[in-house]
């Protein structure tokens, strides 16, 4: 098959995932390679990209190496890839996954969580991947994050941020030696608040067992003749997630209703039909026109929404408050009056 841009994309993609390894060895002293694999795609690539037939298993060694003098006790996690909301593959657990994600990486490898790597040795750790027995719509993706404990390696900068390094492997597998059309939808638009500032957020989702390449997205929103705009490129997907794309308004903005206007191109082709607003050229186009109603309560700042809530408590309990205060000075004023009588007995 013909390799074009896409490829080219996904392996820069699996070259990225490997930096962290490289990058930070220095400052921690533990230096992570991955071992190319029997069923390797490509040898030349610096990551797991398997093509293993459905049911079949393979095992991914990982070198260790400590190059300092003590143990080093390291956390591994095998997670498997998403799109954070700024348009960035990453691997977290607490995400909500894409409806249309079928086999998630997590649960095909097998891999101890935990490992010891000697001081001044080098060891290898092993995992195990099994493909699901059914034939995959696609490709899977996620990696192995391998963690040290913290130790000396953990670095406190002087605002007091103390910064945790870690180390991620890519293993990308598929069935087949083939690349897959992306395709991009949306899933509804909504208005968020965060940090003090109401933004309006489209949801994009990547519904194909594929990565979504050189996304560019233009987005305007309009209300009563007043435009907010936000323009990005160079975002990337992960296969079958979904992620906000946000455009920040004004710190109060006027509630009612705010028009919504998105478009998004993917996959840069010289010869592709689409042109976006700098003039690159996209195989793919998706276009959304939609509105969405901005409440008062938006207005506020969370902090002002508690203040109004607690000065706005209901007629019932600030009724209740009162009855309880009356009978308090009313029992206080009985008591008194009680010991005034005894004393005069």
């Amino acid at each position: 098959m013909k390799k074009g841009p896409w490829l080219v994309a996904l392996l820069v993609v699996g070259i990225w995932l490997l930096l962290p390894s490289r990058g930070r060895a220095a400052e921690t002293g533990l230096k992570v390679t991955p071992i190319q694999a029997a069923s390797q795609r490509d040898k030349t690539e610096a990551f797991f990209d398997l093509v293993l037939q459905p049911g079949r298993s393979e095992t991914l060694d990982v070198q260790l190496q400590n190059v300092t003098a003590h143990n080093q006790v390291v956390d591994v996690a095998v997670l498997p890839a998403s799109t954070s909301d700024d348009g960035r593959v990453q691997y977290r657990n607490e995400v909500k996954f894409d409806p249309s994600l079928r086999d998630n990486l997590k649960d095909m490898v097998e891999a101890p969580n935990r490992i010891t790597v000697p001081a001044g040795k080098t060891i290898l750790y092993h995992a195990k991947i099994t493909m699901p027995k059914r034939t995959l719509p696609g490709m899977v993706a996620g990696a192995m994050i391998f963690t040290p404990e913290k130790t000396n390696d953990a670095t406190t900068t002087n605002m007091g941020v103390t910064n945790n390094f870690q180390y991620s492997v890519g293993i990308l597998a598929r069935n087949e030696n083939r690349s897959w059309q992306p395709n991009l939808s949306t899933a509804g638009v909504s208005s968020k608040q965060q940090a003090n500032m109401t933004s309006i957020a489209v949801r994009f989702r990547n519904t194909t067992a594929t990565f979504l390449n050189q996304l560019t997205v233009e987005t305007t929103v309009s209300k009563a003749g007043k435009t907010y705009s936000r323009n990005q490129s160079d975002m990337q997907m992960a296969p079958n997630s979904t992620f906000d794309y946000s455009v920040p308004l004004d710190a109060k903005p006027v509630a009612g209703r705010y028009d919504v206007t998105a478009t998004a191109y993917y996959v840069k082709d010289n010869t592709g039909r689409y042109q976006d607003v700098k003039g690159h050229h996209y195989r793919f186009r998706k276009t959304t026109v939609t509105s969405v109603e901005l409440r008062n309560q938006n207005r506020r700042s969370p902090r002002e929404r508690r203040t109004i809530a607690k000065n706005n408590l209901p007629i019932s309990i600030t009724i209740g408050l009162s009855m309880i205060a009356v009978l308090m000075v009313i029992i206080l004023v009985l008591i008194s009056l009680v010991m005034k009588g005894r004393r005069k007995i």
